[in-house]
């Protein structure tokens, strides 16, 4: 994970894909429907069929999985996607990153699961209303209750609780979510055991 500033806007939250040849990125993005929003030589912007930002970056050797802090781990970017394309988005990100697509856990949902020792995972979530696709971290929580009261005491105010989720907004606007998943397996618990939170 990058922070990065912007110059306007609210900056919000992206995927950059590494890349040993960003060229190769940046044309198959654009042959499954990407738009090529700037291109920075060594880098560009893309938007994808939904509307989503996306950056193709050169690849710098990163490969270290975030470490569980304080009882969480981000592990996952969950897309936000309207649903009249849905299965467009979908079906885009899956192409452009040759992830397996597998139903989640609910009927909104669905995970592009990267290949083993990927520090980061996909989740499309198909929303209820249309506005254009944007995306947010999501945090695997052994405990979502003790890392949302932390988060509190950092300055993050409570959005709304869900199931087994709770949407926070942090002190710059952004929104995340704290999910009852194992922080080490980013699996949900199993059915039948009480989800943290």
């Amino acid at each position: 994970m990058k922070l990065q500033g912007v110059a306007e806007g609210d900056g919000g939250a992206h995927i950059d894909l590494c890349a040993e040849d960003v060229r190769d990125v940046v044309a198959l993005a654009r042959r499954l429907g990407a738009a090529l929003v700037a291109d920075h030589g060594d880098w560009a912007v893309l938007r994808s069929p939904g509307g989503q930002l996306f950056c193709a970056v050169p690849w710098q050797g990163e490969a270290v999985r975030p470490p569980v802090v304080s009882g969480s781990r981000l592990d996952q970017v969950c897309l936000d996607i309207p649903p009249s394309r849905y299965a467009a988005e979908a079906a885009f990100w899956a192409g452009l990153t040759g992830w397996e697509q597998q139903a989640g856990s609910r009927p909104e949902f669905s995970v592009l699961r990267p290949p083993a020792g990927f520090p980061v995972r996909l989740l499309l979530q198909r929303l209820d209303e249309e506005r254009p696709a944007s995306a947010h971290l999501d945090l695997a929580c052994a405990d979502v209750t003790a890392v949302r009261v932390r988060h509190e005491g950092l300055g993050a105010t409570v959005v709304r609780e869900g199931a087994h989720w709770t949407v926070l907004r942090d002190p710059a606007g952004g929104t995340y979510c704290l999910t009852g998943r194992d922080p080490e397996t980013g699996g949900l618990p199993a059915r039948g055991a009480r989800a943290a939170g």
